[in-house]
């Protein structure tokens, strides 16, 4: 059966090219009919463009995409609704990180938790509950994917305020589990990780590595120092990884690699419980690392975006198309993302594992029933559930509560438009809760002031 796919958010250069080559190299999906989505009309004829562009470079490839500025129209007979927005573009997202850092706040990518978090959850959760009403509206069995960050307070007000089936995706554990493959010199396809946590803080409480016990031949290697300076298997991407390398030679070592993972390292020798996210993205909640005592974590090699770094991977994602356009080829190899092998999966009965953001029915026992809760899920009869029963042990798992916490009531003001409630929800958050109580207090209150426009729930 030919699957139906709608992609919210369709004119992005960042998203749609990439999702539509996954698509078009996945066996499952090459015959979907495929609707962008977007409110911008302009940005929908360059990615009309590209799909032409793939079915010239790829003879025979039967994908079907076509283009609408109107949301019911776009949503009618999909059985797959994919979101990928972002409300304001750079003009909100200015304030996101300039106004906490006004404060102390330095957030080094600012668009997941923390201050920079729950702004831009207030902004985007009201976008994605209309997007999800009309689901309801026009197709009620459709599974909705979303990539949209925040990504679980997004999906958290979808599944408590609509009965729309909701998934959140996102590549970090996958990047964790490449982190491990050249470090143990392991085939990433063996690498089977346990995760526990909130997206962005996914917890790997465990992991086998070719039949093994990961975590234990991960000791070894750290307690062996002479091991570190052994090639990796496959050099990391700089660029994309933001790793500064620190050996002198061109190769690269596993010296290289633990230095650019110091700080998920330093959680998992204290308590046992490694991070699966990239050290900028665990950094964000955990308020003893971003500090002027680490040159605000940089001494700990985690990498600050700000804006400019947001606007340089806009830059760098519009180029890319204008190469592929350019070009004659469409890359056999897979983006990363998540959205296409899911989709595979379920198009296949395939119960792949995978990382995935589901409301939790208990597979992470030390959070609250119902909050999405990221782990590794399987599609079993067209049904996405938790593979695994997980308890994150220390503090670890009280920062988790904490976030959690902050998410629940982010969503609540959100949909209420209570200036209380978004207080409430950054004194729970664990970096911003960690400030001064009057200045946490100026900064919320400057954060509603500043991004007003987009706030309608809050006039």
């Amino acid at each position: 059966m030919t699957p139906r796919i709608t992609l919210v958010g369709g004119g992005s250069t960042h998203w749609t090219p990439r999702l539509l080559a996954d698509f078009a190299n996945t066996a499952s999906l090459q015959d979907a009919t495929v609707t962008l989505v977007d409110v911008d009309p302009d940005s929908l004829p360059p990615m009309l463009d590209v799909a032409d562009h793939m079915a010239k470079c790829r003879p025979g490839l039967g994908l079907t995409v076509n283009a609408t500025t109107d949301l019911d129209e776009g949503l009618d007979g999909a059985e797959y609704v994919v979101t990928a927005f972002s409300v304001g573009g750079f003009t909100s997202m200015r304030h996101d990180l300039e106004i906490p850092a006004r404060y102390g706040v330095r957030q080094p990518v600012g668009d997941s938790v923390g201050p920079g978090g729950i702004s831009r959850s207030l902004r985007s959760i009201p976008v994605l509950l209309g997007i999800a009403g009309a689901v309801e509206r026009r197709c009620p069995d459709a599974l909705l994917l979303n990539v949209t960050n925040p990504l679980s307070a997004l999906c958290r007000a979808v599944t408590r305020e609509t009965g729309v089936r909701t998934v959140g995706l996102c590549n970090e554990v996958v990047g964790t589990m490449f982190v491990l493959s050249l470090l143990l010199d392991a085939d990433l396809r063996r690498i089977d990780p346990v995760v526990a946590g909130v997206n962005h803080l996914p917890m790997l409480t465990g992991v086998t590595v070719e039949g093994e016990d990961g975590f234990a031949r991960l000791r070894e290697l750290l307690d062996d120092e002479a091991s570190h300076s052994a090639p990796v298997w496959m050099n990391p991407l700089p660029a994309q990884m933001h790793y500064r390398k620190v050996t002198p030679d061109e190769q690269w070592t596993k010296a290289d690699v633990l230095a650019g993972n110091r700080l998920k390292l330093e959680l998992f020798r204290r308590f046992g419980v490694l991070p699966g996210s990239a050290d900028t993205h665990v950094a964000e909640f955990f308020p003893n690392f971003v500090t002027p005592a680490s040159d605000f974590g940089r001494e700990w090699s985690v990498h600050h975006y700000g804006l400019a770094g947001h606007i340089a991977d806009k830059w760098d994602d519009e180029r890319g198309v204008a190469d592929f356009l350019a070009g004659d080829e469409l890359t056999p190899h897979p983006s990363g993302e998540l959205v296409a092998p899911v989709l595979d999966s379920l198009q296949r009965g395939r119960p792949r594992p995978l990382p995935m953001n589901l409301p939790n029915a208990g597979q992470v026992q030390n959070l609250d029933r119902d909050v999405v809760v990221e782990c590794i899920g399987v599609a079993t009869d067209g049904v996405l559930r938790g593979r695994d029963v997980v308890h994150v042990p220390s503090v670890l798992g009280e920062t988790l509560r904490r976030v959690a916490t902050a998410e629940e009531l982010t969503v609540e003001a959100a949909r209420t438009g209570n200036r209380t409630t978004v207080l409430e929800a950054m004194l729970a958050d664990p970096v911003a809760g960690a400030f001064p109580y009057e200045h946490v207090v100026a900064m919320t209150d400057e954060l509603l002031s500043a991004t007003k426009p987009w706030l309608p729930q809050f006039d």
